[in-house]
C-alpha cells in the first residue's frame, strides 16, 4: 500500500465544528459530491525532509507544512487528521513564500533522503527531484491560496 499525503482547506468555522464533533471527519474528508482538497502523492515525506532536515520533527512553521501538531478525530488511514488554524496556515504560507522552487531544489540531496529512510525510498537523481518539485509547487500554491482566503488546513495520510 502507498501512503498518500492529503490536504484540505476548511473555513475556521468548519474547523471549529469539526473539533466540536470529531466523529464527522469522514464526511468532511471524503464528500460524495464536493472537492476534497489536494493530494501530493508520496512526496509528503521528501518535502518535509527538504524543508526541515528532519525525518519527522523540525521547527515550525516548516515542520507544520506536513506534520501539524494538533490532531482531530480517529484514524483516517495512517493516524488521525492533523490541522492548522487560519493563523498557522498564514505563518506556513509566509514561510513557503520565502522558499521558491529554485531554492527548494537546492535542498535536494538524494543520499541524505536515502540515509534518513525518507518515504518512498526511491531517491537517486534528477527524475526524483522533478517529482518533488512538481508536488512542492502544488502544495505551496495550495497553502498560499488557503492563506489568502483566511482558511484553516487539514492534513492526513491515507
Amino acid at each position: 500500500m502507498s501512503m498518500i499525503g492529503n490536504f484540505l482547506q476548511v473555513t475556521p468555522q468548519q474547523l471549529q465544528e469539526l473539533i466540536a464533533s470529531p466523529e464527522t471527519i469522514d464526511d468532511l474528508l471524503y464528500p460524495e459530491d464536493e472537492d476534497s482538497g489536494i493530494d501530493i502523492d508520496k512526496a509528503w515525506h521528501g518535502i518535509h525532509f527538504m524543508l526541515t532536515g528532519e525525518q519527522y520533527d523540525g521547527t515550525p512553521p516548516f515542520s507544520d507544512v506536513i506534520f501539524a501538531t494538533s490532531t482531530v478525530g480517529d484514524d483516517v488511514g495512517y493516524g488521525p487528521a492533523r490541522y492548522l488554524t487560519a493563523p498557522e496556515v498564514s505563518a506556513v504560507a509566509d514561510a513557503l513564500r520565502e522558499v521558491p522552487r529554485d531554492d527548494f531544489a537546492k535542498r535536494y540531496d538524494a543520499a541524505a533522503l536515502t540515509a534518513n529512510d525518507i518515504y518512498p525510498q526511491i531517491w537517486s537523481g534528477d527524475e526524483d527531484l522533478d517529482y518533488l518539485l512538481s508536488w512542492y509547487d502544488t502544495l505551496r500554491d495550495y497553502y498560499l491560496d488557503a492563506a489568502s482566503k483566511g482558511n484553516a488546513m487539514l492534513q492526513y495520510l491515507n
